[in-house]
């Protein structure tokens, strides 16, 4: 047995490039198991912990007019209350430089910044602001390049500008990304803002907790809010509810880790390949030497058990290899992903789970799938094994495939081409495994490419609904007659309308629905608009005039079900309650996290439930030209003609339609993002397994290429047709993955709508991604075929007439 583990080290130590190959092979599996499955740990384990980390409200109420500490004294009483925060967030306008534009921001106040309850706002650097200082949220530092020391210019009431010190970075834990398209948040005293013209001690946000915590008891809690609010006449805006260990993002995590973990569990099938293919290389290359060892007395178990050590030691190294660079790959993508959601991740962790299934992965998924070959190398007998030398087995010719090739004119190619195509199909089942690797990384990255196609096309199909460019959302109502005619006589303006918006508590049997976003909104759409139609799942749109009915969201109807037909009644709040029935039940493929549950109604009837006829709060703008520096230009106009008239425009809510494109594929691009980079790592493993493919044949044909070189061939010749070899075995798999695409796509695109958005996205294969896989499975394919290609370029013939 001495003398076998003698070799097996001989083997590893002297055949260096070999060791190198399997290793990063195995290595490549194992690291994108651990890469993957430590990301999707630390993420949904960041994320959650954060939220926790904060305190986080129960409930998030922004009110229409404000309260005081009396009223929160008030609340805090109600059954199920555990306590009551108070806070401000206000739009306000800013700018850098005095010669810059202003920008749309937002104000963020809390009663007492020292004695926070919920939602905690931490500092992070500095101090906390005063009534001439502000601070600056931790995203928006980074985004807009700002700094404790900088100076901003805000708008005051009287439309002059002042500035402010920035003099703390802080941390707010619900913000939208600015790379998104949110807004800058900056951060005040009481003091501060009331020169923004907030009285000190009124607020405008109400954060609460309920006990015992349960989304039942914390909606019935914000029911019993309400109603206490509206005994003083003060409206709810809108409402956020959040669980107390949930980060409010997880549905967007989940869908990406679904999609993550596929690719995960596909690289590792195809490091799976990879050992299979490069053992049975291993075997064929030493037939002769198991017959030698078997002639001198070596059972099948000792040589056996020498080739399976061998790949428990290829295992072990690449285990020592991949699980620093898979740890590495986790906490970095976790970091930079996070901090998107404004979470600071800077521990460096590693994965229980995905350090055991590295484990799994590196030390007992080689073994299996080295078993088979090294079972039927060992049952090879002597005779056969002294006969085999590396020429013939799997000779190209006899097959009713390669007889098929010849008569389509394979003869008449030129030598390296001919060859290649000969060589290539020359030992089929490593062709078959081969083909699987690149197959699987062309359809996943394909795939991906798809899925994001899918996604854009979904998003452009929704907002293709809307027949309007601009949205305007006042604070107050305003009248038509103070609106509209300024409007439409603006240049470029086609058409306008004003929708009257309000908030609305839907009831079914006495109980409040269950609401998907921050509440509800009732929307009265005047008759015959085509300025926005959502796609109707279910029943009919708004087509009568004056008539009690609503159409409500898919999420709501399945949070309360709710069908075509029912009976509902809408509460709101100052106006009353009066009964309505469910026309529709429409999909919106994005919103904002925290926007209303939209609820549209006739205009009509609306105006008879309110009492309130020509006026709105919602301002809706088709200009002429679509073009997007028309529409900002047209944007501007009208703001400034609106600010002149003294119509106070909110920065939530107001944007162009192209904004809204943008916001919603920045949301998105963060999934195609790690997907993207999930499909290199797949592509990279397909990419070694060609290169060991080809080192394994320029190996085995090592006495041909010396027959070869015997007869005159020259070094280029034999590396053109290594070379092509590789490109062909790219080609080939290029013809097989496009297909195999194609069908994957679907499924994945349809698993990951009903994940993110809870419902299917309009597929779309990205045809382009077939052109860019192409390019790159080619380019894979010559740096892999280049070194196998040059290493038998330089075979001497003394070299390759030695190899036994």
């Amino acid at each position: 047995m001495g003398v076998l583990w003698a070799k097996l080290w001989f083997d590893l130590w002297h055949q260096k490039a070999r060791t190198v190959l399997v290793v990063t092979s195995v290595a490549a599996g194992v690291f994108a198991v651990g890469g993957i499955f430590g990301m999707s740990d630390q993420l949904i384990g960041g994320m959650d912990e954060s939220h926790r980390n904060t305190q986080p409200s129960h409930i998030n109420m922004f009110l229409q007019h404000s309260v005081g500490l009396a009223n929160a004294q008030q609340l805090a009483k109600l059954p199920g209350v555990e306590g009551v925060d108070l806070g401000n967030q206000i739009s306000v306008r800013y700018k850098m430089q005095p010669s810059a534009e202003w920008r749309g921001g937002n104000i963020v106040t809390r009663s007492d910044y020292a004695h926070q309850t919920y939602d905690i706002v931490t500092l992070k650097a500095g101090s906390w602001p005063d009534r001439n200082t502000i601070g600056v949220e931790r995203l928006t530092a980074q985004y807009f390049g700002l700094k404790v020391g900088d100076s901003v210019l805000l708008e005051m009431p009287d439309e002059t500008s002042r500035p402010f010190l920035i003099t703390g970075l802080m941390r707010q834990p619900l913000v939208e990304p600015p790379q998104f398209g949110g807004d800058a948040v900056f951060f005040m005293d009481n003091q501060g803002l009331e020169r923004l013209g907030i009285p000190d001690g009124r607020y405008f946000n109400l954060k609460a907790r309920t006990v015992p915590y349960s989304e039942e008891n914390a909606r019935a809690a914000a029911g019993q809010i309400k109603d206490r609010l509206a005994k003083d006449r003060i409206s709810v805006a809108a409402t956020l509810f959040q669980g107390p260990s949930e980060h409010w993002a997880r549905p967007l995590v989940e869908g990406v880790q679904l999609v993550l973990e596929v690719l995960a569990v596909v690289s590792l099938l195809m490091s799976v390949v990879l050992v299979t293919n490069t053992v049975t290389a291993i075997i064929t290359e030493q037939t002769n030497q198991i017959g030698i060892i078997k002639a001198i007395g070596g059972t099948r178990r000792a040589i056996g058990r020498l080739y399976l050590t061998g790949v428990a030691f290829y295992g072990v190294l690449a285990f020592f290899i991949s699980v620093p660079l898979g740890a590495l790959l986790a906490f970095g993508a976790s970091r930079w992903f996070l901090n998107m959601f404004n979470i600071e991740h800077e521990i460096f962790d590693v994965s229980q789970r995905a350090f055991s299934y590295q484990i799994f992965a590196a030390l007992a998924v080689p073994l299996l799938a080295a078993l088979h070959p090294v079972l039927r190398g060992v049952a090879i007998t002597v005779r056969q094994a002294l006969a085999s030398y590396g020429l013939g087995s799997g000779q190209f010719g006899r097959g009713r495939f390669e007889q098929l090739l010849e008569r389509a004119g394979l003869g008449r190619l030129p030598a390296a081409p001919a060859l290649a195509l000969g060589n290539m199909f020359r030992r089929k089942e490593r062709l078959l495994l081969t083909q699987l690797v690149l197959i699987a990384a062309g359809a996943m990255f394909m795939s991906v490419l798809s899925l994001n196609e899918s996604l854009i096309f979904t998003l452009d199909t929704d907002l293709a609904r809307r027949e309007y460019n601009i949205r305007f959302v006042f604070v107050r109502e305003e009248r038509f007659n103070r609106v509209l005619p300024l409007v439409d006589a603006m240049p470029g303006v086609a058409a306008a309308e004003l929708w009257y918006v309000h908030p609305v508590s839907v009831l079914r049997a006495g109980q409040r629905a269950r609401e998907v976003g921050s509440g509800a909104q009732i929307i009265g759409v005047p008759f015959g608009s085509d300025m926005y139609v959502p796609r109707v799942l279910e029943g009919r749109w708004l087509t009568t005039r004056g008539v009690n009915e609503i159409m409500i969201s898919r999420e709501m109807a399945d949070e309360n079900g709710l069908h075509v037909g029912d009976s509902v009644s809408l509460d709101l709040g100052e106006f009353g309650a009066s009964p309505w029935s469910v026309a529709g039940i429409f999909k919106v493929a994005h919103r904002k996290v925290g926007d209303p549950d939209p609820v549209y109604a006739p205009a009509d009837a609306v105006k008879a439930a309110t009492k309130k006829f020509e006026q709105g709060s919602r301002l809706l703008v088709r200009t002429r030209s679509q073009a997007a520096a028309d529409v900002d230009a047209v944007y501007r106009r009208i703001n400034d003609a609106l600010e002149a008239r003294q119509v106070v425009v909110s920065t939530f809510g107001s944007a162009t339609t192209a904004e809204d494109k943008v916001f919603a594929l920045g949301q998105f691009s963060v999934v195609t993002a790690l997907l993207l980079v999930v499909a290199v790592v797949v592509a990279v493993v397909g990419g070694l397994g060609l290169m060991g493919s080809l080192a394994i044949s320029v190996v085995e044909r090592t006495r041909e290429v010396g027959v070869m070189r015997a007869v005159g061939a020259r070094s280029r010749t034999i590396m053109i047709m290594f070379l092509l070899e590789g490109v062909l075995q790219a080609v080939v798999s290029w013809l097989l993955a496009v297909p195999v695409a194609y069908v994957v796509a679907r499924p994945f695109a349809r698993a990951l709508g009903q994940v993110m958005l809870k419902m299917d996205l309009d597929f779309q294969f990205a045809f382009s991604a077939a052109g860019v896989w192409l390019v790159c499975v080619l380019v894979i394919a010559v740096a892999a075929s280049a070194m196998p290609a040059q290493r038998a370029a330089r075979i001497r013939v003394s070299e390759s007439l030695a190899y036994a």
